[in-house]
């Protein structure tokens, strides 16, 4: 007999499912227009010493999937308001480094094995000739489901398991060149960075002694005006800028 699952987890499920499909919106809108300014690279010399390893693939494209994780897990639903929270704020710093640094860099040589084919894929998806690169927004999201997760499982074990899958992921993006070191390292930055700036946030924006739905609709309300505006200001910021680095 499948169990079914518990209204508070369903309803976040769903959430969760309409967040996804707006980040990949923005993701995208953010990559197509930064993938048409002048890039640099910033490999390093330990970059280059890093071997390629196309069997990496897949715990990086467990990541597609991780972020569901809390859903499983959690207890307290504001701390996946919480979590929102972070990603939003972990996005919208992200896009203005993408927009004034935009990262590139050269791609190996491709086998046919499937690891290479699925690997192919992703290079395919790719924004050319680099984009959205610097931080990794593919390894903050994996270390903000390990901090959403902490102490909320009940075996220790459980949680070790999810720091170690969140470090697999990280260490999953250089092997299979998707991303370069400053890159990653970054991106674990940026989640502690916007999970410790939500945690201060987060309690000012809504009432924490309500309901957890209620409190997300409460930072709902203030949030999605804001980066309806934010991402339109950062737009023509962008082109404003452009504009005056060409006529020069």
């Amino acid at each position: 007999m499948v169990r079914k699952m518990a209204p508070d987890r369903r309803f976040y499920l769903q959430v969760s499912l309409v967040f996804y499909l707006c980040w990949i919106g923005c993701f995208i809108s953010v990559g197509k227009y930064a993938s048409t300014l002048p890039t640099r690279d910033l490999t390093s010399s330990l970059d280059r010493i890093i071997p390629f390893v196309p069997a990496f693939i897949w715990p990086y494209e467990l990541c597609y999937v991780f972020p569901f994780l809390p859903i499983l897990v959690l207890q307290d639903w504001h701390r996946f308001n919480r979590a929102i929270l972070a990603v939003i704020l972990a996005c919208l710093s992200a896009f203005v480094v993408y927009f004034l640094l935009p990262i590139s860099f050269p791609r190996p040589k491709l086998g046919n094995s499937i690891s290479d084919v699925i690997l192919g894929l992703e290079y395919a998806a790719d924004f050319y000739p680099g984009a959205n690169t610097l931080p990794s927004l593919h390894v903050a999201y994996a270390w903000i489901v390990y901090l959403v997760s902490r102490g909320q499982v009940t075996k220790k074990v459980h949680e070790l398991l999810i720091l170690f899958l969140a470090a697999l992921i990280t260490v999953s993006t250089v092997f299979v060149k998707q991303h370069i070191i400053i890159d990653s390292v970054a991106g674990v930055a940026w989640a502690f960075g916007a999970w410790w700036i939500s945690g201060f946030l987060y309690p000012r924006l809504v009432d924490i002694t309500s309901q957890p739905r209620f409190a997300l609709r409460q930072m709902l309300k203030i949030a999605v005006p804001f980066v309806a505006i934010y991402m339109t200001a950062l737009f023509l910021a962008a082109d404003l800028r452009w504009e005056r680095l060409m006529k020069w």
